[in-house]
């Protein structure tokens, strides 16, 4: 997946560790980073569409959808919801990593 205004705030290395070490041919092992990927972005944008105000939503998903690497829609995403949306962001994508771990641990 291309790099997302919120890449620097979720750390999925582990995710990815677990993934890279399992004896799986390469392709699945990409099918599974990416998968991770999808369920990250899905968890993330969800959690900032249920903060932000419904009038909101239309502007901040042109924006993603426009230009998904730009600083700037942190910046859009504090004005709006609060100064600390990158928290909350952090937060939410430590919560969604974690059950990723369980899962493939399991």
């Amino acid at each position: 997946m291309a790099i997302l205004f919120y890449d620097h705030l979720i750390s999925k290395i582990s995710a990815v560790e677990i993934i890279e070490s399992l004896d799986e041919e390469e392709n699945q092992k990409g099918k599974a980073l990416q998968l991770i990927d999808d369920i990250i972005y899905q968890s993330i944008i969800a959690h900032i569409l249920d903060k932000l105000p419904t009038d909101h939503h239309g502007v901040f998903l042109s924006q993603v959808h426009e230009r998904p690497y730009d600083p700037e829609i942190l910046a859009y995403l504090k004005a709006h919801i609060g100064q600390d949306i990158e928290d909350q962001i952090r937060s939410a994508g430590d919560k969604v990593v974690k059950k990723i771990i369980k899962d493939l641990r399991t």
